[in-house]
């Protein structure tokens, strides 16, 4: 005999186990979709809910479920249940991902404070979340008062507190707050001073995306992981300049130039902000850029004089595209 249960109301309850108060209930048959159950009612901290037994449906044990896995036949397809390339596809070979699991506790749980991955399971610890989610904080370095709106002068003064230069640093702020604040503002005309509002930058996330940030702002660290376990060739924790535009480009929607030239411009400032002299955008520091900690990183570095090289390197980038 199968169990199942559910609530209506405000929750949901899942499986026999949740609802124990209802044992002492009885039983009642009831015909449902040409079956005979039985069905009995009632409430569970304050919710209402319905457990549903099939006396025709056995439930599968553990000697069960041993028995059928075992065999050459069950072997072979727990094999393709498992296999992630299909041959008439040869992008899932081209795009191949790893069969390991993730060292990381629900791991496909979006993460809305913290910029969770294998090797900072909690994330970027010490640094203070002010309560805003993992978007949010990425954004945030650029709101230089502090006051959760960010105009194009703190956009500017925010690029040049990471080196970039003067040209760069006024094109990303016509650029960024030309493209992001209405998107963030409730009105129906445009406010002149292209304002973007820190409590509704989720509505500026766009398409052909490596989704890492979900439609709320928040972090998912499977989607992190599988930047790296996809795109990553030459090494496991660092990606190389070919292999970000490799990743840009397989993650391109259909019909969302947008989305397109977006990914590549933040992919672009991304990489010549994190690489190092070998040419390597570390995980650990694109992580860093996810959730704004190497931002703080960056210009803490420079004010010290400990970065002067960065500063310089991203200041010739800007004379070659002169």
């Amino acid at each position: 005999m199968s169990f199942a249960a559910a609530t209506t109301g405000r929750g949901l309850v899942q499986g026999l186990g949740g609802v124990q108060p209802l044992e002492q209930l009885q039983w009642k048959a009831k015909t449902q979709g040409g079956s005979r159950v039985f069905v009995k009612r009632g409430r569970v901290g304050g919710f209402r809910t319905m457990a549903v037994a099939n006396p025709d449906v056995r439930s599968k044990s553990g000697q069960d479920m041993g028995k059928g896995q075992s065999g050459k036949g069950s072997s072979e397809a727990s094999k393709v249940a498992m296999e992630t390339v299909a041959k008439k596809a040869p992008v899932t070979s081209e795009y191949n991902v790893s069969h390991k699991d993730l060292p990381i506790e629900n791991a496909y749980l979006p993460r809305a404070l913290q910029a969770v991955d294998a090797q900072n399971p909690e994330g970027t610890v010490g640094r203070e979340h002010n309560d805003y989610t993992v978007l949010q904080q990425h954004c945030a370095f650029f709101d230089r008062n502090g006051d959760g709106v960010i105009y194009p002068p703190e956009t500017y003064q925010g690029f040049r507190a990471l080196g970039y230069s003067p040209t760069i640093s006024v094109l990303a702020a016509i650029v960024i707050n030309g493209s992001f604040s209405y998107p963030t503002y409730d009105g129906w005309i445009p406010d002149p001073r292209f304002p973007i509002y820190l409590e509704k930058i989720h509505r500026t996330k766009h398409g052909s995306d490596t989704e890492v940030y979900d439609t709320e702002g928040r972090f998912l660290p499977s989607k992190f992981e599988e930047i790296f376990n996809k795109y990553a060739r030459t090494r496991p924790d660092a990606m190389t300049y070919e292999e970000i535009i490799r990743m840009t480009d397989a993650l391109r929607n259909v019909n969302d130039p947008y989305g397109w030239s977006a990914a590549k411009l933040e992919w672009g400032f991304t990489y010549w902000l994190v690489k190092d002299d070998e040419g390597f955008a570390s995980k650990e520091k694109i992580r860093g850029v996810y959730d704004g900690s190497f931002f703080d990183q960056v210009e803490r570095e420079i004010k010290q004089g400990k970065n002067k090289d960065k500063k310089v390197e991203l200041q010739k980038i800007d004379a070659k595209n002169n």
